[in-house]
């Protein structure tokens, strides 16, 4: 029988669960648990968002979320022999979703509340959820799809020293302050996801057994103070967090950079499925979950990390993806290059190439009867394979997108006549196919359940 060192209700709000959640990285947060090296623990979560999107047919949940509270994780938890400058080698043993949860959704956000990759192109709220029955997934909102998932953690990661934290505030504020003016970086042209970083924000901040802010901004000098400077969880960082990795799944291992005692592992955002670049940034099937895991200390092991920037804390975590993957042998792959939509050439930028490699994708698929934000959500949690194809033929990166044509019930490859594409497109409009799209504009973040 497997330890089970957290337990979580997904009918219950985050803030009410037995053991506490938190959705932000400081150092102070206390642990709430400890791993001992070498035992094998389950730990469970809630879904990122706290239980805010539900299985229904309308996005309203996806337009108006609030997404100053994401993304609620399970823990600190302490590992004792941990100190700075080790390595922390997590073995991802088991992983699934929680009895009489058995459910998911993809979602892209409105543009005005958070956006996404392709915001300038689908600025509106959408949602498809799944029903994940064993190993498989299907959708009543994209129809004529199924296919085998890959569970992983979208976000786990040991907590920051007070230095890294700093560190990560400072170059984070710096790239905010600079939109608008001369400084501002080539890409916050071409993509419409805003804000630039997220900051800060004691608003919606779950700091674990400090406390809520419904109950404690404004009231507590302590809790006010670690809220004000405590990190989202929104981007991977040295730490590891939100990297959002796919192949993460049973027989892998991270290993991650320990900053201050105990390392303080957390971990949340469970995905069935999720593909590569999760694309509409809602856009792996979230889903709550449990991750059975076992920790194993690399005493002074940080210094196999290589240091790449201005200070000894400039590491990343090193992953060894486990051997467990859904197998498909025929693919058809989509190609796109630094020339974004306008016509005007970029130099090298892997960004704009992937963006049009999706682009393409999306417009080819909706040849075959789909909505284009049918394809948008589906390539943002189907087992696609995004790549850097080139990065060195100047002026054009090239990145590919590839799908696997056994998702499809039908043969999405380009047919011999015109005819017989208009015949495959004709026969999945007769089936319910619309995503739960909302209307543009009005998008007002709000969570009900706050009161």
């Amino acid at each position: 029988m497997v330890k089970k060192i957290i337990s979580v209700d997904p009918k219950k709000l985050p803030w009410e669960q037995e053991i506490p959640l938190h959705n932000r990285w400081h150092p102070s947060i206390p642990p709430v648990a400890t791993i001992e090296e070498g035992e094998v623990v389950r730990v469970e979560c809630v879904d990122w968002t706290g239980g805010q999107i539900h299985n229904n047919d309308s996005s309203d949940d996806i337009k108006n979320v609030d997404l100053s509270q994401v993304h609620y994780l399970s823990g600190p938890f302490a590992i004792p022999t941990a100190q700075p400058g080790d390595l922390l080698k997590v073995e991802l043993l088991n992983l699934g979703c929680l009895d009489g949860d058995e459910w998911g959704f993809t979602g892209t956000f409105a543009k005005e509340n958070g956006g996404g990759f392709l915001t300038d192109h689908y600025p509106c709220a959408s949602k498809a959820c799944w029903d994940l029955d064993g190993i498989y997934c299907s959708s009543r909102h994209i129809p004529g799809v199924k296919f085998a998932g890959l569970i992983h953690p979208g976000l786990i990661g040991t907590a920051p020293s007070h230095e890294l934290l700093k560190m990560w505030n400072e170059r984070e504020s710096a790239l905010c302050d600079e939109e608008g003016t001369p400084a501002e970086k080539t890409l916050c042209g071409c993509l419409s996801t805003r804000p630039l970083a997220c900051l800060p924000e004691p608003k919606g901040a779950m700091l674990g057994q400090l406390g809520h802010f419904k109950d404690k901004q404004g009231k507590d000098e302590a809790w006010d103070e670690v809220a004000k400077e405590a990190a989202r969880t929104v981007p991977g960082r040295e730490n590891g967090g939100n990297c959002d990795i796919k192949n993460l799944s049973r027989g892998s291992s991270v290993y991650f950079p320990v900053f201050i005692p105990g390392a303080n592992l957390s971990m949340g955002d469970m995905h069935f499925s999720q593909g590569d670049g999760e694309v509409s940034f809602c856009g792996a099937i979230e889903m709550s979950g449990f991750l059975d895991i076992r920790c194993t200390v690399i005493k002074g092991g940080m210094k196999l990390l290589p240091v790449v920037g201005p200070s000894p804390l400039s590491v990343n975590p090193i992953f060894e993806i486990g051997p467990l993957e859904p197998r498909y042998s025929e693919w058809l792959v989509f190609e796109g290059v630094s020339v974004d939509e306008k016509g005007v050439q970029h130099y090298l930028d892997a960004t704009i190439a992937y963006k049009r490699a999706v682009l393409n994708c999306i417009k080819y698929l909706a040849k075959f009867g789909y909505t284009e934000e049918q394809v948008y959500l589906m390539l943002s949690c189907i087992p696609c394979e995004g790549r850097i194809s080139g990065i060195v033929d100047v002026p054009n990166a090239c990145a590919t997108l590839a799908i696997p044509l056994a998702i499809f019930d039908r043969d999405v490859r380009p047919p011999t006549t015109m005819d017989k594409l208009e015949q495959l497109a004709s026969g999945l409009r007769v089936l319910n196919k619309n995503v739960c799209m909302s209307s543009e504009g009005g998008a007002v973040p709000n969570d009900p359940r706050l009161g």
